[in-house]
Formats: C-alpha cells, structure tokens, sequence
C-alpha cells in the first residue's frame, strides 16, 4: 500500500506513521486506519480563524477516527462543522450514518466517538469551533447530529455557501484577515443551529446578527441574476428596502456597483474565450446582464479603457490569413 501525504509547509513524504504522528498532534487528536487495499493520499490546508481552527482535507485511502479513548482526553469540548465541497463523506457514529454529499453539513462533537470516511479525492472543510464560543445549548445541538443538513432553503444555503467559500481563500489569508473571520462564521453557525428554535429569542438574536452576513452571501450568489435588486433582497428577507440599504451602506456595499463589476468581469472573460468569438457584441452583453448595448460599450470602456470589440481583437489571437 502506498501513500502520498502533502500536508501545509510539510515536505511531502509517503510515511504512514508520519501522518499518525500528526494527526495525533492536530487540535482534535484523532486516529487514521488505512483500508487494505489502494493507496493513502492525503491533501491537507490549516487556518485559525481566531479561535476556530480550520482544516481542508482532500483525501482517500483510511477512515479518521475519534476513538473512544480519543474522545476522552482534554481537548476542549467542541462542534465539528464539516460541508463538503466534493465527492461524498460519511460521519460514523456508533450504530448511526450520516451521508454528506456536496454542499451538504453535518455536525459532530469532539467529545464523542465518531468515524470518517470519504470517497476517492473528496474535498471537505471542516471547522472546529469550541462550545463555549458557541454559546448554544448542548441538547439543541444533540438534536442535530445524526441528519445533513443539506443547501435547499435560503438560510442553510448562505451558511453552506459562506463555510465553504470562506476555507477556499482563508488559508491564503494574512493573520488579520482569518481572524476577522471569526465573527461571521460564528454568527452563521449560531443561526444554523437555532433554526429549531427560529421563533425563541435566541433565534430571533441568531437571525439578527447574522443577517448582514446573509444578504452579502445571497448577493455573491446571485449577482448573474438579471432581477437581483434591492428590491429582491427586501422580499428575500422579509424586511424593508430602506433596512436593506442601511445593512449595505454598514458593509461598505454599492449593490448597482457590486453587480456591474461582476457583470463587466463575466463579459471580458467571454470576449477573451475563442469558443465564443462568433458570438457578438450585442449577445455578450447581453447574456451578461446588460439590456442596452449602448450602455454596455460605455461602461466597458469605463472601466476597461478600451471599446469592447477592441478588448477582444487585444485578446484573441488573429484568424488565420
């Protein structure tokens, strides 16, 4: 049986018992049990976001597992909040299985056995946020162990959505930047996990202060949609366009702004595309939001400094004489 092992600021090594070693020294100590047959290929990425710690794994080839020893040493009792970006992963707990396929949640604690295994090159992200940070009831939290939670409803997609990017920059990140992090991923875990509870006062303080985190992930979301407004926002959320603008103006957000620049970034990407160089100006434009081709070469040139034909004549290369 082989192995490959790229761990973060590590020199790749092919030793099992390296990766044992490390894995038994990681913030939650957890065990690996390689399956019999193929190869061990793991692909890790840390981050501490104040204090939630942040690990993205790629990997295949060995169930890790919290064993019943494990679970009983003094790791400060935490939630593991895994979402899945690729492939499936299963979360093993006693007699009790829970699927997680992409986009999915699912939920255990550090101080109880459980067991995961993936399938071939599967990437999750899994965050390790301490109870008392938390704040949240434990039996609240019971409830929720054994179902994933899955990316259907408005709430639980900005969450899925918000973990998921946030691991793909954060490591990446300088200090300052990952520790500015921490606010907002508590406050949507909080909001995830008081769904049961919406109409309680701990829900309705959840709801609140995640809220301005929630609106901007809808945004990023959408902003190919051609009736994203402030409008759609205020209905989105039950609440009033006049709050909308004030929740945008605090995040430092120009909504009419935000969607042009992605607009006009989505059109330069397919004028510079070969397979799109017989589609014209007119189409491009149109099938990145804009409803006017006059206004669309204008603010191409705004911003781009060049007419729009131009930036695809600068790009692609001459057609053959």
């Amino acid at each position: 049986m082989g192995a490959i092992i790229d761990l973060e600021e590590l020199p790749v090594t092919d030793s099992i018992e390296f990766l044992r070693e490390r894995m038994l020294q990681s913030p939650v100590p957890l065990a690996l049990e390689p399956h019999p047959e193929g190869e061990v290929i793991v692909r890790s990425r840390v981050a501490d976001l104040g204090r939630l710690h942040l690990l993205s794994t790629r990997a295949q080839g060995g169930d890790v597992v919290r064993t019943a020893r494990l679970a009983r040493d003094d790791t400060p009792p935490s939630l593991m909040v895994s979402v899945v970006d690729h492939g499936t992963a299963l979360i093993i707990r006693g007699e009790r299985l829970t699927t997680l396929h992409p986009g999915d949640i699912g939920l255990y604690t550090s101080d109880e056995p459980y067991r995961l295994r993936f399938s071939a090159g599967a990437l999750r992200h899994t965050y390790q946020i301490p109870l008392d940070a938390l704040g949240v009831d434990r039996q609240l939290i019971a409830g929720q162990l054994d179902a994933a939670i899955h990316p259907d409803r408005t709430t639980t997609a900005a969450v899925s959505a918000f973990l998921r990017g946030t691991a793909r920059s954060a490591p990446s990140a300088t200090p300052e930047e990952q520790s500015v992090l921490q606010r907002p991923a508590l406050d949507l875990v909080r909001l995830l996990l008081t769904r049961p509870v919406a109409d309680t006062t701990i829900g309705r303080e959840a709801a609140t202060k995640s809220l301005a985190t929630r609106i901007e992930e809808h945004i990023r979301a959408r902003l190919g949609e051609p009736d994203l407004s402030v409008h759609s926002l205020a209905e989105a959320f039950s609440i009033s366009e006049r709050y909308v603008y004030s929740i945008l103006a605090r995040r430092g957000i120009d909504l009419g702004d935000l969607i042009r620049e992605h607009r006009l970034q989505g059109a330069a990407r397919m004028l510079e595309d070969p397979t799109q160089s017989l589609t014209t100006i007119a189409a491009v434009a149109y099938r990145c939001g804009f409803a006017d081709h006059s206004h669309f070469s204008r603010a191409f040139r705004a911003r781009y400094g060049i007419a729009p034909s131009d930036w695809r004549r600068r790009h692609l290369p001459p057609e053959p004489g």
